[in-house]
């Protein structure tokens, strides 16, 4: 049985590198990336490497690397199926074990055409409440709102007017049937058979995947379509509804405007996180581009695993009502529990992050953040607020073991490292201080609870390097150079792929990387890194793609004029190589004493035509 390429994307998606690798050895933190000892030789230093943020993993030492699976191909000395599945089940998914068919364009399983199919229907939208007259109530509330055009035009907000077939309509003249719309979750089954338009009288904000590509819809429904429905149902409609769950989205795996945070994340990895669309908008209308929101559902460990990819602090907003204050304390263990440095941000009573926005501005909003509380800070207070700790001792010892129970939760507990044994001795003392408890007794009722809810780490054996192929200091300069540029645009791949055949690559690692990129270009894939580490299965490919993309990026600021004669290079060194080739080939036959006369005057007018290029001679 095989295992379609949706099911590697899940695992992969689902699986973060950091939380991988630590199930295995020891980390430590080294600037923005990790390091550990390396298992497969004998490491004095730590020199295994792991980069969060690009989810993968090397040893220059060994000089071995790669993502997950490769990682874990590697440890556990298994193939890529059985790597896919330990992955899957560590993740909880299910695996749909069958070989995923083939689709074509316009076919309503094909996610290339449901991509294509959310970008036009979002600027269908965005056209809609910049000029059509339709949008009047929409473009009065993004006014009333405060709403700028700039953060309009950024988040591409649109409006999808009040009618039942707005969007069917026009698609009639493109590729985008109504099971592709439907698909994509923009339409749902009606009663009477067909087809009726699932956002309608709403605002619509596009929420976006870390590619910047539109995977789904939320829609806030106006003042005066919600009264019309109301009358309609005989009750009030959802403030917000939010694309179903589809082949492009799973509400657990994205967080709203995440795509947009993402580049002031690469800079300061501290992510505030709200509650809704607008929060994110007028954050980012006052400065604070470092906000995303949640989905429409509540934040979860899948959620964590995103998020800990770009971040290495959070801070939570949360609405300063009492609904808000219990979200709070449900997703607090989360976090504790993935070790997460979480603060919380309290807002005044009744206000949202964008009401507090408007109203205070962002110097306040900054201030606050900058004041926020650490988790286990904001769990203490909550349980102990309103109680007499000395007197209600009922109450009290509830209080104490819920917070132990969370502690006992956290790796903190552990005290697998230096800072978090110390930061598990302050709370431990904090608490033991407040309720007049010893520290000792404290300490043993930790522990009883820590039994029940932590395993401490998996130590690991040294193993020997596995025999390679092939090295990387042995592969063509000019090849590897190609496969490096073919990553950088749609451009340097007409060109590259117009001009160079696989048959010109040396048999090896660089000629599979590249009939690989030749394939996907022709069948309409996309070429990129993420796609194509996907795609691949062996471990020892995947380690030269990422070695190869990351060297690249490593060494090279070049513009695209730059880049565009880096490509001229590569393809003047492919050309030398074919010249050089022919030349041989040419000798070859000349010292064939069977030659014919004719043949051999052929072959020497060639080499003198050739030779008179070389020298720029005309």
């Amino acid at each position: 049985m095989t295992h379609g390429f949706d099911d590697k994307e899940r695992v992969k998606q689902a699986t973060d590198i950091v939380d991988l690798v630590s199930s295995y050895l020891q980390l430590r933190r080294q600037g923005s990336n990790y390091v550990a000892a390396c298992p497969w030789h004998d490491d004095q230093r730590p020199s295994l490497q792991i980069n969060q943020v690009r989810q993968s993993w090397k040893c220059w030492v060994c000089d071995i690397g790669g993502d997950v699976f490769s990682f874990m191909m590697k440890r556990e000395n298994i193939e890529f199926r059985q790597a896919l599945e330990m992955l899957a089940e560590r993740s909880g998914i299910s695996l749909t074990h069958r070989a995923m068919p083939r689709t074509e364009s316009g076919n309503p399983n094909d996610k290339p055409t449901l991509y294509r199919a959310m970008a036009w229907a979002s600027e269908q939208f965005h056209r809609c409440l910049l000029t059509d007259p339709s949008a009047e109530p929409a473009r009065r509330y993004v006014t009333l709102r405060g709403i700028s055009a700039d953060a309009i035009k950024t988040f591409k907000i649109g409006f999808a007017p009040n009618a039942w077939t707005w969007l069917q309509d026009r698609s009639k003249s493109t590729e985008f049937s109504a099971d592709v719309l439907n698909a994509c979750g923009m339409l749902a089954s009606s009663d009477r058979g067909g087809w009726y338009e699932r956002f309608r009288g709403r605002l619509m904000f596009p929420i976006q995947d870390i590619q910047n590509r539109v995977i789904a819809f939320g829609g806030r429904v106006l003042p005066e379509f919600a009264e019309e429905e109301e009358a309609e149902k005989g009750r009030p409609p959802a403030k917000y509804i939010n694309s179903p769950e589809s082949r492009l989205y799973s509400k657990s795996d994205n967080l709203f405007g995440m795509n947009i945070a993402r580049d002031t994340l690469s800079r300061d990895r501290h992510l505030i996180i709200v509650e809704g669309y607008t929060d994110v908008v007028a954050a980012w209308m006052a400065g604070v581009e470092n906000v995303s929101a949640v989905c429409g559902t509540a934040l979860n460990q899948r959620h964590i695993r995103l998020i800990k990819r770009f971040a290495d602090q959070i801070t939570l907003v949360l609405d300063g009502d009492e609904a808000g204050k219990r979200r709070t304390n449900e997703i607090l263990e989360h976090f504790i529990a993935a070790d997460v440095d979480l603060r919380i941000m309290t807002l005044p009573e009744g206000q949202d992050p964008c009401d507090f926005l408007q109203a205070r501005g962002a110097a306040d909003f900054r201030t606050r953040i900058d004041k926020a509380v650490d988790a286990l800070e904001h769990k203490i207070r909550i349980e102990t607020d309103g109680i007499d700790l000395i007197r209600d001792t009922h109450l009290a010892n509830q209080s104490l073991e819920r917070i132990l129970a969370t502690i006992a939760g956290s790796p903190a507990a552990l005290g697998q490292s230096p800072e978090t044994r110390l930061r598990c001795q302050q709370v431990m003392t904090r608490i033991s201080r407040q309720f007049q408890i010893e520290l000792g007794v404290l300490h043993k009722r930790l522990l009883e609870l820590q039994r029940t809810t932590r395993r401490g780490p998996v130590t690991s054996e040294s193993e020997s390097p596995a025999a390679r192929r092939w090295r990387i200091a042995d592969l063509r300069s000019n090849e590897c150079e190609l496969v490096q540029l073919m990553l950088q645009g749609d451009a340097f791949l007409d060109r590259a792929i117009e001009n160079i055949s696989p048959n010109e690559f040396v048999q090896g690692p660089c000629r599979e990387l590249y009939e690989m990129i030749c394939e996907r270009f022709h069948n309409g894939q996309p070429v990129d890194f993420e796609s194509l580490m996907l795609q691949l299965e062996d471990a020892d490919l995947k380690h030269l793609l990422d070695r190869l993309d990351e060297e690249f990026h490593a060494k090279s600021s070049m513009t695209e004029v730059e880049l565009s004669e880096q490509l001229n290079n590569v393809l003047s060194a492919f050309e030398r190589q074919r010249m050089e080739n022919d030349k041989r080939q040419d000798m070859s036959s000349l010292s064939n004493p069977e030659i014919k006369p004719e043949e051999e005057v052929d072959i020497l007018e060639r080499m003198f035509q050739q030779a008179k290029e070389r020298q720029g001679i005309q």
